[in-house]
């Protein structure tokens, strides 16, 4: 793990491309609720007992309610915000917090967009991110294929760990968003990008918990010794694999090593006293063989229990 950040290249000013209308892009595929790893999907119905679903079909029940209500769909990742706003919401409460927002703030990491609560936070910020790069990268068509080849070999690794190729109802919307992207490079903004992506949110979300997971499974040793109480297998069931668990560090480190990227975590904490120093507030994840020095790295903000999208725009 190192702590330096990455340094990011000065990027050429691009052209100006037209604006293409959201009719204009490819369709992401439609698919069917996700399935379970063990279990073909069933038919629910309204006379199936809430007390008999799996994670995963609530899962899928609860993306198929969003996005039949695409103003609560958005709401999965919001807009982007001043931090201030997020200031404001402490000052009655952890003043540690207010310190480490206003450095934040005064180093130029100004907004944020915040991420629905509801277990994927880490996940679903981290999809976004991932890609939203990807359509910010000074050469898209050598990125989005280098990003790829990575993802097919840890496909391999998906079909060792769990023994099948359920893995491919999640991995197919993601290739078809880095495609979409190669496509149709800066004529898509981020917001369209957003919105193709919170189609299937669940679906790329679910799809990273596979890559941590198999990632864990078949190469342990980096993490068993922070593993107690629990094998391998359960704990790879119970705390990444489970549509509803939060990511700690161990599920962040090991999705890191898997994608071979960076990525940079502010984390708010209230035992914080005195000045307030980066080392204080930052944590960067960044393998041996990160494949994305020449990019940003990933940002997210860290508060007890919650992930969100942090961000630091270019000076104008």
């Amino acid at each position: 793990m190192s702590n330096t950040e990455p340094s990011v290249p000065e990027l050429e000013d691009a052209p100006a491309a037209p604006r293409i209308r959201s009719s204009e892009l490819p369709e992401v595929e439609d698919v069917d609720p996700p399935p379970t790893l063990t279990q073909p999907p069933r038919e629910i119905t309204e006379d199936t007992p809430l007390s008999s679903l799996s994670q995963a079909e609530i899962a899928a029940l609860t993306e198929k309610m969003l996005n039949d209500n695409p103003d609560t769909r958005l709401k999965l990742i919001a807009e982007i915000t001043p931090i201030s706003e997020l200031r404001a919401e402490y000052l009655d409460g952890s003043q540690s917090f207010v310190r480490q927002i206003d450095w934040l703030d005064a180093h130029g990491y100004t907004q944020f967009r915040r991420a629905a609560r509801d277990g994927n936070c880490f996940y679903r910020s981290v999809a976004f991110s991932y890609l939203d790069r990807l359509l910010h990268a000074p050469n898209i068509p050598a990125t989005v294929a280098r990003f790829r080849q990575v993802l097919e070999s840890k496909e391999a690794g998906l079909t060792i760990a769990f023994q099948d190729d359920v893995h491919k109802e999640f991995s197919e919307q993601l290739h078809t968003l880095m495609q979409i992207i190669e496509n149709f490079g800066i004529a898509l903004s981020t917001e369209e990008l957003l919105e193709r992506l919170l189609e299937v949110s669940d679906y790329v979300s679910y799809f990273f918990r596979l890559i941590a997971s198999a990632e864990i499974r078949t190469n342990p040793t980096p993490y068993q010794d922070f593993i107690f109480d629990q094998d391998i297998a359960a704990f790879c069931q119970s705390q990444v694999e489970a549509v509803d668990s939060e990511a700690d560090h161990i599920p962040m480190m090991a999705l890191c090593n898997a994608l071979r990227i960076t990525l940079k975590l502010a984390t708010l904490s209230s035992h914080g006293q005195g000045p307030v120093q980066e080392n204080d507030i930052f944590t960067v994840i960044s393998p041996d063989d990160a494949m994305d020095r020449d990019l940003p790295p990933i940002l997210l903000l860290f508060r007890p229990g919650h992930y969100d999208i942090l961000l630091r725009p270019e000076p104008e």
